[in-house]
């Protein structure tokens, strides 16, 4: 026969107050998510923050195409995410349309 006491929940208490409805890990006060011996999911894009590069506004077509070549090759290379690849080649795009 099944037991009819509920599971105990997570003990996790977040910046609005509110509990962590998951049920605890058996035999520990949080759920698998929040249970302190848990490392933080290592974010994919910390490597590519702390290394910046210049990409110069562009004069003329040829400083066009070596612009435009290193938002390739950085995007080739998965150092550069594709909405900020997304967004320069956008902007590489009305300046062609100005030059």
């Amino acid at each position: 026969m099944p037991s009819t006491t509920p599971a105990p929940t997570c003990h996790h208490i977040f910046a609005d107050r509110h509990r962590c409805g998951s049920p605890a890990l058996r035999g520990e006060r949080f759920c698998y998510f929040h249970h302190p011996s848990r490392r933080p999911a290592a974010n994919p894009y910390a490597h590519r923050a702390r290394r910046g590069f210049h990409l110069p506004a562009p004069r003329n077509h040829h400083e066009l195409q070596q612009a435009l070549g290193e938002v390739i090759t950085r995007v080739a290379a998965n150092k550069l995410d594709v909405h900020r690849a997304g967004l320069l080649l956008y902007s590489l795009q009305i300046a062609s349309r100005n030059l």
